[in-house]
């Protein structure tokens, strides 16, 4: 991925973003919290949420940490973070490609679907704020094992079609999910270990907000760009609110200690 192209490409002033967002939470945001337990989270722990979107992770570490813990919530727009409050959670407009953070602060960096859109530099800053025995946690999806049912040729080809426009146009990786593991470990982390999770659900449910406003968000440079054609776009929406469509979305996440 060339970091420089890397950056973030849905606009947080839209107004169904907050929507998108929290469908997204609603999707992944058991599994994630299974895993930050698993890690021995616990009161008095200093936290660091990457790209934190509309808060549902941040405020719950915050409750996890209470009441001596702390919890650093940033992104590189704060607009859907309004009203995430806590007297140990800070919320902060932050890009973690060029703004400063603390060196080897925290107990727990956590980042999730925020690597597969800024690349290995973003991945560095992370390890870089987490301090000694400290865990780091990513989750990306992979796109590659992205499936539907019925139609699932159409669906393969459209997912590959935005896919690939999200990476010529901002640099996104669509396999980083995949690569985790050997990420972290040339991080120089330790421990390193990695679970994947499919979410399974039916098309017209809140699961396939997150996509459905996704693809139509992104509409207008899809067809503009020639990589998906105007009745694969219409007929991805129609699915998404079908249903008798069954979705299969995975993602990886690994985790890492510092040294």
């Amino acid at each position: 991925m060339e970091q420089t192209t890397a950056r973030y490409m849905f606009d947080q002033r839209r107004h169904d973003e907050r929507e998108r967002l929290t469908s997204m939470e609603d999707l992944w945001d058991p599994g994630t919290k299974a895993i930050i337990e698993a890690l021995g989270i616990r009161p008095g722990w200093r936290c660091l949420e990457i790209g934190a979107g509309a808060g549902s992770v941040a405020r719950w570490l915050a409750e996890k940490v209470a009441p001596d813990g702390k919890v650093l919530a940033t992104d590189i727009s704060t607009l859907h973070l309004d009203g995430v409050a806590a007297p140990n959670l800070e919320v902060r407009r932050h890009d973690i490609l060029t703004d400063p953070l603390p060196d080897s602060h925290f107990d727990l960096v956590h980042a999730r679907l925020v690597v597969e859109h800024l690349g290995r530099r973003a991945l560095e800053r992370a390890a870089a704020a987490v301090r000694p025995g400290g865990w780091l946690l990513l989750e990306d999806h992979e796109w590659g094992a992205a499936l539907s049912h019925p139609s699932g040729e159409r669906y393969r080809r459209s997912i590959d079609a935005i896919t690939k426009y999200m990476a010529a146009t901002a640099g996104y990786d669509p396999g980083y999910g995949r690569r985790l593991v050997h990420e972290l470990e040339a991080a120089g982390l330790r421990d390193v270990g990695a679970a994947g999770r499919i979410r399974v659900y039916r098309g017209g449910t809140s699961a396939t907000t997150f996509l459905r406003l996704s693809v139509e968000s992104l509409g207008a440079g899809l067809m503009a760009s020639g990589v998906l054609v105007a009745a694969d776009h219409a007929w991805m929406l129609r699915a998404l609110d079908d249903p008798d469509s069954v979705f299969f979305t995975p993602c990886i996440a690994a985790w890492g200690r510092k040294r």
